[in-house]
């Protein structure tokens, strides 16, 4: 099990992934740390600290049900690890994977969450046999999960602010692959600082930078509970950039339908979308919303209603609202809960007995409507 003690930064912060193998850099201090790689010859350089390790306080398990639920966090708090941004000289980057690497081909990949960063499948059995040298300094936020929304907004755009605190007057470019998302690209777009620029699909499949800026993660497993100023810094550039205020008019009440998803679909979906109806909720597919459509729509939401999915990630855009999620097992993971309690939203829900996280599920609808009756006290609305 790896070293949780908030106050060890190589412990809590940082893996070091050799061709497959796993290095865990324990019981350092940070000074200690950034000594032991550069006498290690790993490459890793000028160790910034943004926001300390701490233990971050998420709910109490008296006051909240789904605290001692939940799959993370029982306790009602986590151990942020410390925030920061490093150099990395010459790093060796995997354009498709979001993959970065020092110089002698060591893998870069925050502590517990080297199985999310792709870190093996770009090697296999061989090193890389043609990187092109690129001038300048680069970063990267894309790794393997980043084409999710939530982990969009969670994991990778906070980097873009981590970045631009250490950066404030140098240009720099971001590399993403070709097949980035329409979604990703536009809030790339509207978010990063006038210094910085993104470019997609260099040909090359692995790179050489001249310098390279690594930010680490600001969240951790499941948890989308990030220091204010970090959501700020994506929200509202988004905002002003589509001219939303930043004060929020209440008025949809949407539920969010996965029924395009490979997983965790609603059986009865059509019987749920009639309830919805019957207090003024309308369905929406943001698989077939624009980028702009889907921040609007959640930028005036009210009330949310969505099973656990990606979709259910544009709530970040949302203001202090209830958000009813339907998870398919009874031991639920993290992410919107924590998100909820980031935003300062009220985050309800309904657990369901499948075994499997992924597997679809029928929603209990008289369940549902106690819920909507009794802890959000609505009525049926005049259709």
């Amino acid at each position: 099990m790896m070293n949780r003690d908030p106050q060890s930064f190589s412990g809590r912060l940082l893996n070091l992934v050799k061709l497959g193998q796993l290095r865990s850099h324990l019981n350092l201090t940070q000074q200690g740390f950034a000594e032991q790689l550069a006498l290690e010859g790993k490459g890793v350089q000028n160790v910034r600290i943004l926001f300390p390790a701490q233990r971050v306080p998420i709910a109490s398990p008296s006051e909240d049900d789904f605290v001692p639920r939940g799959k993370y966090y029982r306790e009602g708090w986590c151990d942020r690890p410390n925030v920061f941004v490093c150099d990395v000289p010459e790093a060796k980057v995997h354009i498709p994977s979001g993959l970065v690497c020092t110089r002698n081909l060591t893998a870069l990949a925050d502590v517990g969450m080297a199985h999310r960063m792709g870190v093996f499948a770009p090697f296999g059995h061989k090193k890389p046999t043609r990187v092109k040298k690129i001038p300048g300094t680069y970063s990267t936020i894309n790794y393997c999960l980043s084409g999710n929304i939530w982990h969009w907004m969670l994991d990778c755009l906070p980097k873009i602010h981590s970045l631009a605190k250490v950066a404030p007057k140098t240009s720099l470019t971001l590399l993403m692959p070709s097949n980035a998302t329409e979604f990703q690209r536009q809030t790339l777009q509207c978010i990063l600082p006038d210094h910085f620029k993104v470019t997609y699909g260099i040909k090359e499949e692995w790179v050489q930078t001249e310098h390279f800026l690594w930010a680490s993660l600001i969240s951790d497993r499941c948890l989308g509970l990030l220091p204010d100023e970090y959501y700020r810094a994506i929200r509202h550039p988004i905002f002003q950039k589509l001219g939303l205020p930043l004060t929020h008019n209440k008025t949809e009440r949407i539920y969010i339908s996965r029924r395009y998803a490979r997983h965790r679909r609603v059986n009865n979906e059509d019987q749920l979308i009639d309830h919805l109806k019957k207090y003024g909720f309308r369905t929406i597919d943001p698989e077939n919303l624009s980028f702009e459509k889907q921040v609007e729509i959640f930028h005036r939401a009210e009330i949310i209603v969505s099973a656990h999915g990606a979709g259910l990630g544009g709530m970040f855009f949302s203001g202090e609202i209830a958000v009813v999620v339907l998870y398919s097992t009874q031991v639920p993971p993290n992410y919107f809960h924590t998100l909820a309690i980031g935003l300062g939203q009220k985050h309800l829900f309904l657990c369901h007995d499948e075994k499997d996280e992924d597997s679809d599920f029928e929603v209990n609808l008289p369940a549902l409507e106690n819920l909507l009756k009794n802890e959000l006290n609505l009525r049926p609305v005049a259709i």
